[in-house]
């Protein structure tokens, strides 16, 4: 639709432009024609014989009145034309103006000339008067295409040959040398092929003009060789610009080849481009790009792994003075016949002692993390007894928690191969998160569920404030939801789990929309004893979670089944 109505646009834009030149033209004509009648006597006494006539008949010619009425009609269809399809002709008139800047201004003035020479040929070969009814008209188109081009175009004079030689030579000086050497190898190819073809004209135009006297004999063969000659130089030389194109073509692949290498995270890779060839230099800056990253990755990786060591010694080095003050705090603790206010002294000391036990802690476990130097004890368990045993030695945290707790855990194993001690503390740090962050009287779902050769599990609760900070950005480390940081807390807690559960082996990922904070931990299925799923759990829909309240039971102890399914 859009292209019709550009089309039908232009097309009202050159009607009405034609109506305009054909206006132009006529009333030049008509004055051109009323100021011959008024200085020529000749045409002055045609016109007064004619109004004789008219008044002795006392009736105007048939013929002369229809020719007026026509040319009248033709006059009032121009106006109504040209007003109202104005702006399509103004667009018209642009897009006349954009060609026009185009051209050379000598062009222009050759073309002026060429005008108003063909009008004064036509001038000169009419026998009839008026005179200048050819050139008045061309003087009048010539002067509205210069106000019509001056009007759109400002740099008129500006855009002429030598202002364009000079622009050629200027651009071509700012090329690079591939640009350079492509244009040179065109240009020659030209060169070559137009010699060749004169070369073969003026060959062939001095056999023509030859005498035929002594080389009759031999005058076919020698035409013969001029169009072998120039068959073979134009053909020649395409295929050998045809050849050199390809063999570009051919190192730019190359270099193609490696810039995907180095995208995909292969700094190594090099290109072996010959000096011969065009991509030559740009083939040497690509391998020295490759450098300079490659030494700025190592610099980065050797500047992280600095700063992740002399966190990780200045937290082994903060752990034994403040080992020796826990100590000392609980010795004091057993002091007997000291006063209430000292007292609260000490228990403030242990509270505030033992949370930056926790963050040097976790400080030192995140840091051996991330410099790889982790030590793993991999071996089979089941994944929902390890979550059993961890909610049931948090008993009391998740109790106290302002949360209704949901959790879904089958009753058969889901082995997966795993570090315990490591994932025990994923699941603690994302439970106590959850219990920390979450809506007072909101609902928290624990779900563990297998899928495609893995298994889940899922953590969602509905955060205390709206989270505006993405999923990757809250597994950073010293990253916390809490803006303010009003809550206590390391901002580690997720790094931590992130970090060992990808060094064991599975998977992390964290989704957030406004309020509500999911997370996912997934392993590989090493094995799943075949049997029926738990009353109340569906692998169809894993996330469900029960709302009825007489499936509620209270949390369970140390001492119950590790793989019973528990909803709260």
């Amino acid at each position: 639709m859009a292209t019709k109505s550009k089309s039908t646009d232009v097309f009202k834009g050159l009607i009405s432009w034609l109506c305009l030149i054909l206006v132009f033209c006529a009333v030049t004509v008509a004055v051109t024609g009323l100021a011959s009648a008024v200085f020529d006597p000749q045409l002055a006494q045609g016109a007064v014989d004619l109004l004789n006539y008219a008044e002795k008949s006392q009736e105007i010619p048939p013929r002369f009145l229809v020719s007026l009425l026509c040319v009248l009609a033709l006059f009032i269809t121009c106006l109504l034309f040209i007003f109202l399809f104005r702006k399509d002709r103004k667009q018209f008139e642009a897009s006349i103006a954009r060609s026009l800047s185009r051209m050379w201004v000598e062009i222009k003035l050759a073309l002026l000339a060429l005008t108003l020479v063909l009008s004064l040929l036509l001038e000169a070969s009419a026998s009839q008067p008026p005179f200048g009814k050819f050139l008045f008209p061309a003087i009048v188109l010539i002067l509205y295409f210069l106000c019509l081009d001056i009007g759109h175009n400002r740099r008129f004079f500006s855009h002429n040959i030598i202002h364009s030689l000079l622009k050629a030579v200027n651009s071509y000086s700012l090329m690079t040398s591939f640009e350079q050497r492509s244009i040179r190898r065109l240009f020659s190819c030209l060169i070559v092929i137009a010699a060749v073809g004169a070369a073969s004209l003026i060959g062939a135009a001095i056999l023509n003009n030859t005498p035929l006297n002594g080389i009759w004999p031999f005058r076919n063969f020698i035409f013969l060789g001029i169009c072998v000659f120039a068959a073979v130089g134009v053909i020649g030389t395409i295929i050998w610009y045809t050849l050199s194109l390809k063999r570009d073509l051919r190192d730019w692949n190359i270099l193609m080849a490696q810039i995907a290498e180095m995208y995909g995270g292969n700094l190594n890779a090099v290109n072996h481009i010959p000096p011969t060839s065009n991509l030559y230099d740009c083939a040497m800056q690509l391998n020295m790009i490759r450098t300079g990253i490659q030494k700025a990755v190592e610099e980065g990786v050797k500047a992280d792994r600095t700063k992740v060591e002399l966190i990780t010694n200045v937290s082994h080095d903060i752990k034994t003075p403040l080992t020796s003050i826990i100590s000392y705090v609980e010795l004091l603790k057993k002091e007997e016949g000291l006063p209430p206010h000292v007292m609260d002294y000490i228990f403030t000391i242990s509270q505030k002692a033992e949370r930056l036990g926790i963050i040097v802690q976790d400080v030192f476990e995140v840091s051996k993390a991330a410099t790889g130097n982790i030590s793993l004890n991999l071996e089979v368990l089941d994944i929902g007894k390890l979550l059993h045993q961890t909610m049931a030695e948090m008993e009391e945290t998740l109790a106290n928690a302002p949360l209704e707790w949901r959790v879904e855990i089958p009753s058969y194993p889901l082995l997966v191969h795993t570090d315990g001690q490591r994932m025990y503390r994923v699941f603690q740090n994302l439970l106590r998160n959850c219990a920390q962050y979450s809506l007072e009287g909101s609902r928290a779902y624990v779900t563990v569920f297998p899928e495609n050769e893995t298994v889940k599990v899922s953590i969602r609760n509905v955060s205390r404030t709206e989270i505006a900070i993405g999923g990757e950005d809250l597994t950073a480390r010293f990253v916390r939801g809490d803006q303010n940081r009003t809550t206590e807390g390391s901002g580690l807690g997720l790094s931590i789990a992130k970090s060992f559960t990808e060094a064991c082996g599975g998977a992390f990922s964290l989704e957030t929309d406004k309020d509500l904070f999911i997370v996912t931990v997934q392993f590989p299925l090493i094995a799943k004893e075949p049997g029926p799923p738990a009353p109340g759990f569906s692998e169809a829909d894993p996330s469900s979670a029960p709302s009825s309240e007489e499936e509620s039971a209270p949390l369970p102890s140390s001492e119950e089944k590790p793989c019973e399914k528990i909803l709260l």
